[in-house]
């Protein structure tokens, strides 16, 4: 469960999507753009961080890793299922890993098979604003990695007994979720959360709407989409960044400019109660309860994830819903809370799972630790404890190539700018105790619970 809170910034391919984080298709902010791309030609180096824009509009970031002989490519595009239709849910993350299914030079076995044969890994994987192609291999085989990207996103045929195939390990991976009592009650959580808004859509889709996307929408989808003016690549390893430059720029050339550029057109929330209660043949309840905040771009952007550590991010043992609600009143079985980085409107969430006959008590712990994160004071030991825990969760995220890339990729999609993966732990390390108080007084107010029970016994 640690796995899939985290930040919602990091989910591997099995984990159905990335984002913390969970966790696409908004407007670039300007302020990142006057930061991370020059509008003359060239490129802006910080630090290990090269980028540059491609003569198609594709823009790329390459940082020098000379630590290792690992590559990682991470191709991004602005598009997720904040672009879909209720119709059409789940259809960017069908179409994702239909792409690497077969191309116009392979077939899905040649693809899978050219990757092995030179120890590397290639995968797809759909979010809220993004989608991501990434490969993993040696320096020595970038040509190989490169050409295979290239041709699954440039080339796909979408076979129809292929995408058939991949339909049913969605639908499978749906019903999967719905198994899963902290999935199952989260996707009812955002649903609540964002309802009139395209946050509320599940990433994978529906049963109803996976059965019903065919192939034909699926090369539709990709043509207007998987466009040049929508691509970010990035690029860890152990390369110089102009002979990188130059060979992303021959693999990508022919990549077409289409579709029109997607804007965010986000919808006013305002502060209200909001509850569920879910019932199912479940052993334990769950419940989470959760606000609407801002756009990761906003200034209280780091002083809620230090907030989200206080009170239990990575369900620390130390944090505050593990110390009062598990340790002192053995109330729960999981307790822990998050806040995902989103390019339009975030949120933060706090869950407890717990024993049936102990809902009501474990509701109203949760509201009243998360709630007094606004009032109650928060010594020095306990916010130094917790800003250290989150700098080193991020740190030991970043050990990885792979890892360094899709942050970097994250921060720049949801417009934050790459820099600011060199920015973040010195961000955290200055937020102060008001800081926190002053985030918790703002949006935690008016929660939306989701809670999840077996039906009363008879």
């Amino acid at each position: 469960m640690d796995r899939v809170l985290s930040t919602c910034e990091r989910q591997r391919p099995g984990q159905n999507a990335r984002s913390p984080l969970s966790l696409a298709s908004c407007l670039w902010p300007l302020a990142s753009v006057l930061i991370c791309f020059s509008a003359i030609a060239g490129s802006l180096a910080q630090g290990e961080i090269a980028m540059r824009s491609l003569p198609n509009g594709a823009r790329l970031i390459v940082k020098r890793n000379p630590s290792n002989r690992i590559l990682a490519i991470e191709c991004f595009f602005r598009v997720g299922s904040y672009l879909e239709s209720k119709e059409e849910n789940g259809i960017t993350n069908l179409a994702c890993h239909s792409m690497l299914k077969g191309t116009k030079k392979r077939t899905a076995l040649q693809i899978a098979e050219t990757m092995e044969a030179i120890g590397g890994e290639i995968d797809a994987s759909a979010s809220e604003d993004f989608s991501v192609l990434a490969t993993i291999s040696t320096v020595e085989d970038v040509d190989v990695a490169l050409d295979v990207l290239r041709d699954v996103i440039i080339n796909p045929t979408f076979p129809p007994d292929e995408v058939e195939k991949e339909r049913n390990v969605i639908l499978a991976a749906i019903r999967q979720e719905e198994d899963n009592s902290f999935q199952y009650t989260y996707r009812h959580f955002r649903g609540l959360l964002y309802e009139g808004h395209t946050y509320a859509l599940p990433i994978l889709g529906t049963s109803q709407t996976v059965r019903a996307i065919t192939p034909r929408q699926i090369a539709d989808w990709h043509r207007n989409n998987f466009a040049a003016n929508n691509l970010l690549i990035v690029v860890v390893g152990d390369v110089e960044p102009d002979q990188m430059a130059t060979k992303v720029r021959r693999a990508f050339a022919d990549l077409p400019v289409r579709g029109k550029e997607h804007l965010l057109a986000s919808k006013r929330f305002r502060p209200r109660l909001r509850a569920k209660t879910l019932t199912k043949e479940v052993e334990q309840a769950f419940i989470i309860i959760g606000f609407v905040t801002d756009r990761a771009t906003s200034a209280d952007y780091v002083p809620l994830k230090v907030a989200s550590s206080v009170l239990g991010t990575g369900a620390s043992v130390s944090s505050r819903l593990f110390v009062r609600l598990r340790d002192r009143k053995g109330l729960a079985y999981a307790v822990g809370s998050a806040m995902p980085a989103l390019a339009d409107r975030s949120h933060f969430f706090a869950y407890i799972g717990t024993k049936p006959e102990s809902v009501e008590e474990a509701r109203q712990g949760l509201l009243e630790v998360v709630r007094g994160l606004a009032t109650e004071p928060i010594p020095d030991e306990e916010l130094e404890r917790a800003k250290n825990h989150l700098i080193g969760q991020f740190r030991i995220a970043h050990q990885r190539n792979s890892n360094q890339a899709h942050f970097l990729g994250i921060y720049e999609m949801v417009g934050l700018g790459a820099q600011f993966d060199e920015q973040y732990p010195e961000l955290v390390k200055k937020v102060t105790a008001d800081q926190v108080h002053a985030v918790a007084k703002k949006y935690f107010t008016a929660p939306t619970i989701a809670i999840l029970k077996p039906p009363a016994k008879k």
